[in-house]
């Protein structure tokens, strides 16, 4: 009996020399958990993201099908423009007003939002806050645009290309906006009855959304030529950004807003700090699209 007792001993003594000290079991278990964590990180932020993405094609599809209707049936005259029927004070009272857009925080009760137009009522889930020469500002997302016809407005900036070192080349499109022939002749959309295009009395609109990540940095495209291809995240410099001709025009002076957020800068792009590196957010153009044919028209050629 002693003997076993001694063997059982021994042999207990044995594994606690062979064991790893606590200290060195506590740091795998660190490097273990960090390694991990990347993709519990990955997939979260993927989740959210992902998510909040199509909340925001479902929210600008919904509001492209609203504005369509509305303005087919808002009694307009047949030879007005798209353009112009969105500076009718009627239209802007009841379907959609671009002054709504950008509004101070202490503007934005539920008091005073349950009152705007239908549109920017359905818009409102997507608006975002930041912070303008010391001013809180409720805006969708998009670059702050001080507007002489609006006021304080948004204009949204569309990527159309980058180059080598990231930097951005940009065109302006209107957060609202009618698909035509001609993106710059407003004669030659379908809503006019006198249009220049191929189609006329048609409400033939597109509701334009910047989805920016909060979570996610943008890269470059991976060269597939290259021997050891690297991810390269696209800083943010706006400085270097260049507009590009042929679009809407940002429709007034840029306001710019705070120097970090997701859509912060003069042009709305947006900067996220990563291992103190300013870079872009993942971002997207999602857009929305409806056509109806007018039904109504008023008698004369002015707004009523």
């Amino acid at each position: 009996m002693q003997t076993m007792q001694q063997a059982r001993g021994s042999a207990a003594e044995r594994a606690r020399s062979e064991a790893p000290p606590c200290a060195a079991r506590r740091g795998s278990i660190l490097v273990e958990f960090a390694l991990v964590s990347i993709a519990f990180y990955l997939i979260l932020a993927g989740t959210l993201e992902v998510g909040r993405m199509i909340t925001t094609a479902q929210i600008v599809q919904n509001a492209a099908r609203t504005m369509a209707r509305e303005m087919a049936l808002m009694p307009l005259p047949a030879t007005m423009t798209f353009d112009e029927a969105q500076r009718c004070p009627v239209v802007r009272q009841r379907i959609y007003d671009p002054g709504l857009l950008a509004v101070r925080v202490a503007e934005s009760t539920e008091s005073a939002t349950i009152t705007w137009p239908i549109v920017n009522r359905i818009l409102l889930p997507l608006m975002v806050v930041s912070e303008v020469n010391g001013e809180r500002i409720l805006h969708y997302p998009g670059a702050l645009v001080q507007s002489a016809v609006f006021g304080t407005t948004v204009a949204i900036p569309n990527v159309v290309s980058r180059g080598v070192d990231g930097v951005e080349t940009i065109r302006w499109v209107r957060v609202i906006e009618e698909i035509r022939s001609n993106a710059t002749d407003p004669s030659s959309g379908p809503f006019t009855m006198v249009s220049t295009g191929h189609e006329r009395g048609l409400v033939a609109l597109r509701v334009n959304c910047a989805y920016q990540a909060a979570t996610m940095a943008a890269f470059q495209p991976v060269d597939p030529d290259d021997e050891y291809p690297v991810n390269e995240a696209i800083l943010a410099n706006d400085g270097g950004v260049t507009v590009a001709p042929g679009g809407a025009g940002p429709g007034g002076s840029l306001m710019g807003g705070t120097d970090g957020g997701t859509y912060s800068g003069q042009y709305g792009l947006g900067k996220l700090y990563v291992l103190n590196k300013k870079v872009r957010p993942f971002r997207r153009l999602v857009s929305g699209q409806a056509i109806f044919r007018r039904e109504v028209f008023s008698a004369g050629t002015s707004c009523p």
